[in-house]
């Protein structure tokens, strides 16, 4: 493999694009039909999943039913997903927490703001989720001993982000993934190259 080309990257994320004469809008909105697919990367080298989640584009209303956000990969582009891992967001997930603190440069009145802590306040209503925010998933769940549900993905498979669950008011959502890019690795049965000027077609 290839390491020079390795990096993180962020997909997803988007909120609008352009199209011609028209913004395209990404947003998903929380009431969004049930497993509606949102976005597929199909990946041309060795991809590490590192941290996943949601930024929060619209305010959250109280939902009888909260929106459930999947990341899911599947071998080839049609064939069988999987679910890595699934998000519920908003109070139904009492395992949501957030800081104390503001970051650098923002304003702050106690030192307490500015260097926050960890985990100090559990979400109570969904209504808490708020225009800004950003929701992360626990990866901690998936593991590499289970091939099904890794978090490394192998040249020509798929990452996919699919809503899959309505919740039932307002909100809405861009969902992202930070990954740990590779190189191309020619060694692989499915990775065809052309060969350089000098090679022979099929001589290792």
């Amino acid at each position: 493999m290839d390491m020079g080309m390795t990096g993180y990257q962020v997909l997803g994320g988007i909120v609008g694009s352009y199209d011609a004469a028209a913004p395209v809008d990404n947003e998903v909105l929380v009431t969004e039909t049930s497993n509606t697919l949102i976005q597929e990367f199909c990946t041309p080298v060795w991809l590490e999943v590192i941290a996943f989640g949601v930024i929060i584009t619209t305010d959250f209303s109280a939902n009888a039913t909260d929106p459930v956000f999947s990341l899911k990969r599947a071998d080839t582009q049609g064939g069988t997903e999987t679910v890595i891992k699934a998000l519920t967001i908003g109070a139904d997930n009492t395992r949501l927490a957030k800081g104390s603190g503001n970051g650098p440069g923002e304003t702050a009145t106690t030192n307490a703001a500015l260097y926050g802590k960890d985990n100090v306040t559990a979400i109570a209503a969904d209504t808490d989720l708020d225009t800004g925010d950003v929701v992360y998933g626990d990866l901690s769940e998936a593991s590499d001993a289970s091939p099904a549900v890794s978090l490394v993905l192998q040249p020509g498979q798929v990452l996919i982000f699919e809503h899959t669950t309505a919740g039932s008011t307002g909100g809405g959502y861009v969902p992202f993934a930070i990954v740990k890019l590779g190189g191309p690795d020619f060694t692989k049965t499915n990775t065809w190259r052309e060969v350089q000027d000098g090679e022979t077609a099929g001589s290792d």
